[in-house]
């Protein structure tokens, strides 16, 4: 009886140890295996870091708004397809009307030259006559085109010279299509300088927005230096 119990007693012992040996080599397991996911996930955020920062460098960066005084004699504003289409609220021209049909007035108030552009596909349609909004008058002619450039197929720069205009400020739709296009144009072929409030100008996404900026404040052979950046509130015309 007593070799029995004694052998027992040995088991017991011997499960306990072999127990305990399995648990201290699961722990230094599981210990071990923390470790390396602990620098793996330090190298991973490492990783993160350095990719945030590349995107942040490769953002789109548009110009910082400056304020900016204006003749308004040698000055005129170029209001770019803000139509009744923008009555949708779906469109990013929407919101921008109110703010640019204000803007509108105070710049013929300070006696600024304004001019207006329609898509042609939409003259004497519904969606093609300019927001009562904008109170235009007789004088400030519409200028009808399908191109981008506002300059083509018009009569619109001949109008500028006529008036002695050296400088433009676009406002309208779209920020990547017709302002940047019409933009480049007065700037590099005739050489006018170019104001283009950021607030003043809208796309369908920011990204396409601050596209346009970033490409006109870029563009090769000294024509960037035509363009100044601003807001409508920063804009200014001296008496």
């Amino acid at each position: 009886m007593a070799g029995s119990e004694n052998e027992k007693e040995v088991e017991l012992h011997s499960g306990a140890a072999i127990e305990r040996d399995t648990s201290v080599r699961a722990f230094n397991i599981a210990r071990s295996t923390i470790s390396r996911l602990e620098k793996r996930i330090a190298v991973l955020e490492a990783q993160l870091a350095e990719a945030r920062c590349e995107l942040e460098n490769l953002r789109l960066k548009p110009p910082a708004p400056q304020p900016v005084q204006l003749d308004p004699r040698t000055t005129a504003l170029l209001v770019l397809d803000l139509t009744r289409r923008c009555d949708d609220p779906r469109l990013p021209c929407h919101k921008l009307v109110p703010r640019a049909a204000q803007f509108t007035r105070d710049a013929r108030d300070a006696g600024v030259f304004v001019a207006f552009t329609i898509i042609n596909g939409q003259k004497g349609r519904p969606e093609g006559a300019l927001p009562e909004i904008f109170e235009p008058r007789p004088e400030e002619p519409i200028f009808y085109t399908d191109s981008y450039s506002k300059f083509q197929g018009t009569e619109l720069n001949d109008a500028l010279r006529k008036r002695g205009i050296k400088t433009l400020v676009l406002i309208g739709s779209a920020a990547n299509f017709a302002c940047l296009y019409t933009a480049t144009e007065a700037a590099q072929h005739f050489g006018y300088e170019v104001v283009v409030p950021s607030d003043g100008v809208v796309s369908w996404t920011e990204y396409e927005h601050d596209y346009a900026l970033f490409q006109l404040s870029v563009l090769p052979g000294g024509t960037s230096r035509n363009f100044r950046f601003t807001e409508l509130s920063l804009i200014a015309f001296s008496q």
